[in-house]
């Protein structure tokens, strides 16, 4: 079995299944659980339990689609590095902004440094995803939008660049193209709840935007590669280009 929230309809679909449960089933028990009145437990958990109560535990393994957010210049460099751990993309990535950064001026510190002083341990390499693919397509609730301007491309251009960081970033947006490389991976734990959650926040009238905001959780791979057999798609945010 497999979650995949690439949208509303595939996460309710792949919940369906999950808990082999139809779609009143599952629809009318999200509407009767009131997740949000607990003070003890979180929301997601508590709706899981009931779920859980009602059509007994899933039954894993279950793979689960995550959705990484980036920007690059040509897109089967994914099918042939995978995607590549924080050191590794930065390896790759630096040597091209440096050649970006011809004819800008430095000013002042790098406003990022204290963020990347934070951010040396094993569990920051990554690469990243989210669950929920509109939290990485619109950013909502303040998550940062990896697919406008990537974490590494704006630490490196502090680096460079200072307080004109910006400049360097707007010039790497240019020559490049937003995306969302979907892959798969086995579920750890959690990510059901979470889908879940997102759904129950639809039912109690939140758009899927917010919804994904609210609800959504991500994925490190705590410095693996993500393998190029492991992609399942790559598409172009033509819209955010």
């Amino acid at each position: 079995m497999k979650l995949d929230c690439t949208s509303l309809e595939s996460a309710q679909q792949s919940l369906c299944e999950i808990f082999n449960a139809t779609e009143i089933e599952l629809l009318a028990l999200l509407r009767s659980v009131r997740p949000f009145e607990s003070m003890d437990q979180r929301p997601e958990d508590v709706i899981y339990e009931r779920f859980c109560t009602q059509f007994g535990a899933p039954l894993y393994p279950i793979k689960v689609t995550w959705f990484h957010g980036t920007r690059v210049e040509d897109l089967h460099s994914f099918y042939k590095y995978g995607i590549l751990p924080k050191t590794e993309a930065k390896n790759l990535i630096e040597p091209r902004l440096k050649e970006l950064a011809i004819g800008l001026k430095r000013k002042g510190k790098n406003p990022f440094s204290s963020s990347i002083a934070g951010k040396q341990c094993e569990h920051d390499e990554g690469p990243f995803a989210s669950l929920i693919k509109d939290a990485v397509v619109h950013a909502p609730s303040n998550h940062h939008s990896y697919v406008k301007a990537p974490e590494i491309v704006e630490d490196i251009s502090g680096e460079l660049l200072g307080e004109n960081y910006s400049q360097l970033v707007n010039r790497y947006q240019k020559i490049t193209k937003p995306c969302v490389v979907a892959f798969l991976s086995n579920a750890r734990g959690g990510e059901i709840s979470h889908a879940l959650l997102y759904l129950k926040h639809v039912e109690d009238g939140d758009s899927a935007i917010d919804a994904a905001g609210y609800a959504n959780t991500f994925f490190c791979a705590d410095g693996e590669i993500i393998s190029p057999e492991r992609i399942q798609s790559i598409e172009v945010l033509n819209t955010l280009a």
